[in-house]
């Protein structure tokens, strides 16, 4: 199941669910559930940027998480470099966690205010024995000018700094352990625009430096289309489109249609209008019957309602679970998505 990339796999995640209880009464008794990742399947290759992109709230952040297992999975399999971590023990995670790490959305939220940026950024080489002191003040050092900053922030606390002087602190603190694999959960969300180019290429210069391996997180697909070599589209706790080729331009699934023509452009004239996706995203606690957009699909048939779709391979590795895909005409998709930071240098 190589979807077309050629190279080893990093990452494998296997049927993988994530399920949140609820519960109410005297007793607590488990009402139903919150169906947040929802059987999804897919790889993710050294050295690559894996993009996963969906509205808000359909388990993007979820499945990050639960990848790194810092929240447990409800079922499935995630295989790092071939062990499955899901039936790792306790203690046996904390060499596996030197090579995973994450960037937080919310950088202010994710950094400790009584901190200052040295003993935050510092604090994983503390904690796995690596250095202490002097030697400890070196290696911070250099991480904070590998993301731009210098010796003067090293005593700061974080109020001191700008969302995106933050953001870099967070990077440079992922960076610490010198990991393989890094989930970044939509990291530009909380910088200004003016900055995020800066970031985006910050990331990938770095990733280039490091040979770091992302799942990179978001719902700017601007952003995404910048720096994903493939691109997985979710709904509702599903991987609902997958490919390593232009989706922006080829799109096959109505969703990701529908998420594309959305995208502010430079000239709208020069496109058709915005498809208006009808009524609201379906609660992830009873999810819709088959199909889990058939409710917002203005394509969607009887079978849509009772059968659930598979991901197919359409060619090339372009995987889709429509019934209909490639039958159905979506409209023609212009390449016109601006490349997010191409002009910008850091």
């Amino acid at each position: 199941m190589s979807y077309g990339v050629h190279g080893d796999k990093l990452i494998e995640v296997k049927n993988l669910k994530k399920f949140f209880p609820l519960s109410g009464g005297v007793f607590r008794k488990v009402l139903g559930y919150v169906r947040a990742v929802d059987d999804i399947s897919f790889d993710i290759f050294k050295g690559e940027t894996l993009g996963l992109v969906g509205e808000s709230g359909c388990g993007k952040t979820t499945a990050g998480r639960t990848i790194l297992r810092l929240i447990p999975a409800t079922a499935g399999e995630i295989l790092f470099e071939g062990e499955d971590i899901v039936k790792m023990k306790r203690g046996d995670l904390k060499d596996l966690r030197r090579n995973m790490s994450i960037v937080f959305q919310d950088p202010m939220a994710s950094l400790d205010p009584r901190l200052t940026i040295k003993n935050a950024v510092g604090e994983p080489l503390l904690v796995n024995g690596i250095a202490r002191g002097h030697r400890l003040r070196n290696m911070v050092l250099e991480l904070l000018e590998k993301v731009g900053l210098n010796e003067d922030h090293l005593n700061r606390f974080p109020h001191e700094f700008s969302g995106g002087q933050r953001q870099r602190i967070c990077i440079a603190r992922a960076l610490a352990l010198r990991p393989k694999f890094i989930v970044m959960d939509e990291p530009t969300s909380s910088t200004d625009v003016s900055v995020q180019a800066q970031t985006l290429n910050l990331m990938k210069d770095l990733q280039k430096e490091f040979d770091l391996t992302y799942l990179f997180i978001s719902h700017n697909l601007s952003v995404v289309k910048h720096m994903s070599d493939r691109v997985a589209v979710m709904y509702l706790g599903k991987i609902v489109e997958m490919t390593p080729k232009d989706i922006f331009k080829q799109a096959m699934h109505p969703y990701s249609a529908a998420l594309v023509s959305a995208v502010p452009v430079p000239d709208p004239s020069l496109r058709g209008r915005a498809e208006v996706l009808a009524g609201e995203v379906p609660s992830p606690i009873n999810p819709p019957s088959g199909c889990r957009f058939h409710p917002r699909c203005r394509f969607a048939t009887e079978r849509c309602s009772e059968e659930i779709p598979e991901l197919r391979d359409m060619g090339d590795g372009h995987l889709v679970a429509c019934h209909y895909a490639g039958e159905l005409d979506l409209g023609h998709i212009e390449e016109l998505i601006p490349e997010s930071g191409t002009t910008v240098q850091v």
